[in-house]
């Protein structure tokens, strides 16, 4: 087993057991610690400007620090830590077919934008005092209050397992509005010249195999130039394991 994965098992059961602590407690919510308090910490109360620190207020540092981290080394949060990435991985591998084929590049590119329009509705329901809309839809929240569930968090669940099934990290594509976040905070490192972590391959030991493109689970167009700058990448290395010309692919700061 790679160090990546023992890194996601580990996050995925200890998220798992604070899942049931919250299930049993009762009273609390699974945004207690969950990094996109960053933005929806308000909707317990219903208002953007009452900040109530013994809500979310872990919950918020970590969106924060993992905003801060991705401007140096991308979303590795995603890639490691994230247990709703590890579960979208598990289901794909489990019910994965042979043959199976990524979706187009332009088709990608397209559909991968909604996750900024989802970000974008968060933060205006939450401004207008209207977060809890947002919260029913929550995968997060709605496992949080079993066995009370919201008919909103259901159909969200039903469509990442589904969705999960036939594409690789559905969620993390197309819906995640954490994800957008985190690719905003690299734009916005981009724009103070910090050097970010990315995903180098050598044009000269390269053969155009395409084994590179065609195991990357977020589907990025990896043979285009010499460095991936999609801020998309998540750095799971499968791209690295699936060259069979070792060194041909690396990770390295560009600016």
């Amino acid at each position: 087993m790679k160090k990546r994965n023992i890194i996601q098992l580990i996050v995925f059961l200890l998220s798992l057991g604070i899942l049931s602590f919250v299930i049993v407690a009762g009273k609390k919510s699974i945004h207690n610690v969950c990094p996109y308090a960053v933005i929806c910490f308000g909707m317990l109360k219903g208002n953007f400007f009452s900040l109530s620190l013994q809500v979310a207020a872990l919950g918020i540092v970590l969106g924060l620090a993992f905003m801060l981290i991705s401007m140096f080394w991308g979303r590795i949060f995603c890639g490691y830590i994230c247990p709703l990435g590890t579960f979208q991985e598990g289901l794909y591998a489990l019910f994965r077919k042979k043959g199976a084929r990524q979706i187009p590049y332009f088709h990608e590119r397209t559909f991968s934008k909604l996750k900024y329009w989802v970000l974008a509705l968060t933060f205006i329901l939450v401004i207008v005092g209207l977060s809890w809309i947002y919260t029913n839809f929550c995968p997060f929240y709605t496992l949080s209050r079993l066995p009370t569930l919201a008919l909103g968090g259901l159909i969200t669940l039903a469509i990442i397992i589904i969705g999960s099934i036939f594409l690789q990290r559905f969620w993390c594509r197309f819906l995640c509005p954490y994800a957008a976040l985190l690719n905003l905070s690299q734009k916005l490192g981009e724009l103070f010249g910090i050097p970010r972590r990315k995903i180098h391959r050598n044009l000269e030991r390269c053969i155009d195999c395409g084994l590179c493109a065609k195991n990357c689970p977020m589907n990025l167009e990896i043979l285009n130039d010499e460095y991936v700058d999609s801020l998309d990448c998540i750095h799971c290395r499968k791209c690295l394991d699936a060259c069979p010309k070792p060194g041909t692919i690396s990770q390295r700061r560009n600016s």
